[in-house]
């Protein structure tokens, strides 16, 4: 036990803490003094510090680990859910216009009414075939309680489930955005439903992964203010605390009015997530690209730029996408709707452009490769950038990192790359594919073949649910959402491995491995109280695990009443 100098602010007793050092240390008792860990150790070692005024936690046998770092978190997503009313639990047309019956109650006339889609969050999956007339409800059936309101029921956003993306527009809102019989679809990718004498139904189908429907049809459906935004976020922070998250890493990137909306809740001291951000970029030309990097590169963008509460740790760049999308949405930007980001197209060459200009300029890149082929283009990117500009200190990444043939695996070790994983979007809810090939599923999502190889890695949520213990029970069981059989055996991790991954693994790729992922002293006191020991149930009550208590700096921000709390 390290001595303790000064009286602490804090006593956690009588719990079972894993520390998750190097060693798998675990303690009974953690003394905290001005947002960092004093000392670990026994009840009985650790109680004669405390004075009169310091916090006594009586953990109650529970298990404390370090706090989660979701290193995909899409975090801002969350809170905007909850802004609009929801049809979850709907299972009939009927029983989403009593919904939009009671909306309408509310509003003055010609006020807008904006929905949720239907389904049941976080994947929002069977619709329509779980509704009682299976199919979608049509701008007349919406006419029926609102001929004197504008409705629009937002489609899901597919990345939660799979395209496509099905919102309805009753005949008021039709009216607003000008479409009729005779309006053409914005791309072949968009299908405005028609009934048989050719009128709209108000049913608009995309099967874009990120829709382009209220960038291009629909316009005129009111958008996300600052002020929902700033909302939103506050009420996120609060849910990703319930759930033992104490920081996220945002790699995707977040776009200017997420950044704001950042910014807001950090000048007010309102974070209480600590939140690592990398620049969605928003540039129109190579020439834009390289004046900003030049001219923003040594702060913006600098890896971990900023203080223990927000900080910027690099840039996105995009390797390919849909041309189209990235078109139509970039015309609308600040508005980027769910995704946070902005959504851009650049083919290889340019790909290799930017990465280059950002190693030049000693920015650190970010950047997504979900299949084998984006994988070898990516990494022979990289390299290209690493012979010209060496940077294998710099920690890039990659995101959704999925299929990697053995070949990768040490081209990934050798450019000291950080790989990011998503076991639930690619494993639970989008493997079945694997299930056809076994050679195939062995290289998914790889985390043995990274232990082997010593590459870092970290898992991220993905939003989809936020609740991190769902994503460690993808990680530990690989089981695909249908049909429950095991993806790729023998790369499951144990329930350790996934917790050292969710929280050192995490670190690391926010580049605090010195000051966050384990329990020592020294450290910021981040953790989470568990209902359950990870480590000592069985597989499939690692997602039934909930969080009683999470302390960020030393500070309860979620608090359920399991844990007693008082002063001696």
């Amino acid at each position: 036990m390290k001595q303790v100098h000064n009286i602490p602010d804090t006593l956690l007793l009588n719990g079972r803490i894993l520390t998750l050092d190097d060693n798998s240390s675990i303690h009974q008792a953690m003394a905290i003094h001005c947002s960092h860990i004093q000392a670990l150790g026994r009840d009985d070692e650790l109680k004669p510090f405390a004075d009169p005024n310091t916090r006594i936690i009586d953990l109650k046998g529970l298990t404390a680990i370090p706090g989660i770092v979701d290193a995909h978190a899409h975090m801002d997503r969350e809170g905007l859910k909850n802004l609009l009313p929801g049809l979850a639990g709907a299972r009939s047309v009927s029983d989403i216009l009593a919904v939009i019956k009671e909306e309408v109650s509310r509003k003055k006339k010609g006020e807008w009414v904006v929905t949720m889609p239907p389904g049941d969050p976080p994947n929002y999956a069977g619709i329509p075939e779980t509704l009682l007339e299976k199919r979608y409800p049509t701008r007349w059936d919406l006419d029926t309680v609102s001929p004197d309101h504008p409705v629009y029921i937002k489609g899901i956003w597919p990345p939660w489930n799979i395209p496509p993306s099905v919102s309805v527009a009753n005949s008021y809102a039709l009216q607003l955005a000008g479409i009729d019989r005779y309006t053409p679809s914005p791309h072949s990718s968009v299908v405005i439903e028609k009934d048989a004498a050719g009128e709209p139904t108000g049913v608009i189908i995309d099967r874009n992964m990120f829709p382009i429907t209220e960038f291009t049809l629909m316009k005129v459906v009111p958008r996300f203010t600052h002020e929902d935004r700033v909302k939103a976020l506050r009420n996120s922070m609060r849910l990703y605390n319930s759930a033992g998250i104490t920081s996220i890493y945002e790699g995707h990137g977040v776009a200017p009015e997420v950044l704001r909306t950042y910014k807001t809740l950090w000048d007010e001291g309102a974070m209480t997530v600590r939140s690592h951000l990398v620049i969605s970029p928003t540039w129109t030309s190579l020439k834009d690209a390289e004046k900003e990097m030049a001219e923003r590169g040594c702060c913006l963008w600098n890896d971990w730029f900023g203080d223990d509460l927000l900080r910027f740790c690099g840039l996105f760049i995009q390797l390919r996408g849909q041309r189209h999308v990235a078109r139509f949405r970039s015309k609308e930007l600040p508005f980027t709707g769910w995704a946070g980001f902005a959504v851009s197209y650049h083919d290889w060459p340019r790909f290799l452009g930017l990465t280059r200009s950002a190693a030049r300029h000693g920015i650190r890149v970010h950047t997504i490769a979900s299949t084998e082929e984006e994988m070898e283009e990516v990494l022979a990117a990289y390299e290209a950038a690493q012979k010209e500009f060496p940077m294998s200190d710099r920690r890039w990444v990659i995101e959704h990192v999925c299929d990697v043939q053995s070949a990768h695996l040490e081209r990934i070790r050798s450019l000291g790359v950080v790989c990011q994983t998503n076991p639930l979007t690619h494993l639970w809810l989008r493997g079945a594919s694997y299930l056809r090939d076994a050679e195939r599923a062995d290289r998914a999502i790889p985390h043995q073949d990274f232990l082997q190889h010593h590459i870092p890695f970290a898992l991220g949520t993905d939003n989809k649910p936020y609740n991190p213990f769902h994503t460690l029970w993808a990680a530990v069981g690989r089981r695909e959402k249908k049909s429950g059989a095991v993806i790729g055996p023998k790369q499951c991790l144990s329930p350790a491995q996934g917790l050292m991954a969710f929280t050192k693994g995490g670190a690391y790729l926010c580049g605090q491995e010195k000051r966050l992922g384990s329990l020592e002293p020294g450290k910021l006191a981040d953790l989470a109280v568990l209902s359950d020991d990870p480590l000592q149930i069985v597989e499939e009550k690692l997602k039934e695990i909930r969080v009683h208590l999470t302390l960020v700096g030393g500070k309860v921000v979620h608090d359920d009443g399991a844990c007693d709390t008082d002063t001696l």
